[in-house]
């Protein structure tokens, strides 16, 4: 299954692609996200609400919407986790029901990023981590941990979270991939800049939507870890990385990529790493060399 930024879903039978759009059932053409539930079921969450597949039909799940006095927090293992739109809080489908919770935000809310969520990532110890624009909310079926700037001590115009990617690794370790300040790493309960670490910043800049240099890692849009435990990580303007737990490797259009931004990067069953690109298409890695397959 491939999911696209405007133009729905595809899904590839190992010889042909069926598409599905709005016209097919999907709720919207923007695909955020993509998960199987333990039935086989296909779900998409997707720019205005979560649609699933049997197989055979599409089916759009209106959310049960409680803003004013939320629902309750819980979490189960079989649990599927989307994002809400705009809305400041996750989508919950228990099984039966698609259920809004509003996010307990943090007292130093930005007028200029909101908590809606851009990434999700199941943990170690039972923990939920889910990536917003403006902070980190952990949540592990009874308290909340909430990483934002304040916790940082962030405060100036050049240094703030802009989250748009997050994994916890085989290790316990939280990566948290940013648009402007590079990635940051939690390990225990120490919190670095690993891009800052690993020498990837370059200078700073005035805006964080200008385009970085090559050989930086600033804006992190993925982040993956394969069988090997090696991180992999997905810059919309420097190409792939790879991080061993040693050494940093950076792909680019030099390594046979069409362009320098990965939005996503994905594990087949196989072990095969595949990356989608801003661009469209899809690259498998054939040892060190980059080959288009979609």
């Amino acid at each position: 299954w491939f999911g696209s930024h405007q133009e729905g879903v595809a899904r590839f039978d190992g010889s042909s692609f069926d598409y599905y759009t709005t016209t097919e059932g999907l709720s919207h053409n923007q695909i955020r996200s993509i998960k199987e539930d333990k039935n086989g079921g296909i779900w998409f969450g997707t720019g205005n609400g979560v649609s699933s597949f049997d197989g055979t039909r599409m089916t759009n799940h209106a959310p049960d919407m409680i803003f004013e006095s939320q629902h309750t927090w819980l979490k189960t293992k079989d649990d599927l986790w989307f994002n809400a739109g705009h809305k400041e809080g996750a989508f919950r489908f228990d099984g039966n029901t698609l259920t809004y919770l509003a996010f307990p935000k943090p007292n130093n809310v930005s007028s200029y990023i909101s908590y809606a969520v851009t990434s999700i990532s199941k943990g170690r110890n039972d923990m939920l981590w889910i990536g917003t624009y403006a902070a980190v909310i952990g949540y592990d079926g009874k308290d909340f941990t909430i990483i934002n700037d304040e916790l940082l001590g962030y405060n100036s115009n050049n240094e703030f979270l802009h989250v748009r990617s997050l994994l916890e690794d085989s290790k316990g370790r939280l990566w948290i991939g940013n648009n402007g300040i590079g990635v940051l790493m939690q390990e225990n309960d120490t919190i670095i800049n690993f891009s800052e670490h690993q020498n990837l910043l370059g200078p700073m800049s005035l805006e964080n939507e200008e385009k970085s240099p090559p050989g930086t890692m600033k804006h992190v849009f993925a982040i993956t870890e394969d069988t090997n435990g090696n991180i992999w990580f997905g810059d919309r303007d420097a190409g792939v990385w790879k991080y061993d737990g040693k050494t940093m490797s950076n792909y680019t259009t030099a390594d046979g990529l069409s362009n320098d931004f990965a939005q996503s990067i994905y594990e087949d069953k196989d072990g095969n790493l595949l990356f989608g690109m801003a661009d469209g298409n899809i690259f498998n890695l054939k040892g060190k060399r980059f080959e288009r397959i979609f």
